[in-house]
């Protein structure tokens, strides 16, 4: 395990969780859309949409959470094998 490792989930960490914020606000901006005045089929569909970018956003909060463990995880086995070593 190198420090390499812990830079390189730490930076997909961070990716995915840019890539979760960017979901979440399409899902805010699907149900912004349009106004009192649009017909209840327009508004189940601009629903759905917000929807799908909702559980889009939570599949990439998943596997931001997937790459801070990895990070953790590498940041030990870094630790233990440095004290291992005196």
């Amino acid at each position: 395990m190198r420090t390499g490792a812990v830079a390189a989930y730490g930076i997909k960490s961070r990716r995915e969780g840019n890539a979760t914020v960017q979901s979440y606000r399409r899902g805010q901006q699907a149900l912004r859309k349009g106004g009192s005045d649009v017909d209840i089929e327009g508004r189940i569909k601009r629903i759905e949409q917000a929807l799908d970018h909702l559980f889009d956003g939570l599949v990439k909060q998943r596997a931001q959470i997937g790459s801070g463990v990895a990070v953790d995880v590498a940041g030990h086995t870094l630790t233990a094998k440095a004290r291992g070593r005196r």
